[in-house]
């Protein structure tokens, strides 16, 4: 009997997945799926289920998590995703402890950035579609920026952002933010926090 794609994964479908479920299968079954338009390779061993269509940035974060995990979204997406940034972003980027390393997907850009295994914290896991996706909370988008981009010590740079003061005074929280950077322990982190904070007046 015909495998059909799984109805219940959305909107990911796996070999690992139709081992569990029907034991022995065609590993040909996948190319049949693409061939029929079922489901979309994203990377060996990873489908998405063709069903599951594209909207907007939040689908892409989806997609962000499993192409290359451990992973959570962050830096300029979560800046976009907060409305710290009035511009589009058009690279879903994430960071994970993985080496840094960028993707291109069915016209789709992924970029990953390396932290330490120590500093794989300050994300949720945010419900979506039936799955879930993981973002930085807002202040630890803040702290991966500062620890990854060197340009960060520049106040011109910081003003060139545009940062939207209003949203930043809304969503950052104070206590988590210094719990955070206690957690880091890392003086460059602490030195480009403060700058960001006396260049925006918060």
């Amino acid at each position: 009997m015909a495998i059909p794609v799984p109805t219940d994964t959305y909107p990911f479908v796996t070999p690992q997945l139709l081992r569990l479920r029907h034991g022995h299968f065609d590993p040909n079954i996948f190319t049949r799926w693409q061939r029929q338009g079922k489901v979309e390779k994203i990377r060996n061993g990873l489908y998405l289920d063709t069903r599951f269509e594209i909207r907007g940035d939040v689908d892409r974060f989806l997609i962000a998590n499993q192409l290359y995990a451990p992973s959570y979204v962050s830096l300029w997406s979560a800046f976009r995703y907060y409305n710290f940034i009035p511009e589009g972003v058009f690279v879903t980027t994430s960071v994970g402890t993985r080496k840094t390393k960028r993707f291109t997907e069915n016209q789709r850009q992924f970029w990953y950035q390396q932290i330490r295994p120590d500093y794989f914290f300050g994300y949720e896991i945010v419900p979506w579609r039936g799955t879930s996706y993981a973002i930085a909370y807002p202040e630890k988008a803040l702290l991966d920026m500062a620890y990854l981009e060197p340009l960060f010590d520049s106040k011109d740079w910081l003003e060139e952002l545009r940062l939207d003061e209003f949203e930043l005074a809304d969503l950052i929280d104070s206590k988590r933010l210094e719990t955070y950077l206690q957690i880091m322990a890392s003086p460059t982190v602490d030195r480009r926090i403060d700058l960001l904070f006396t260049t925006y007046a918060l």
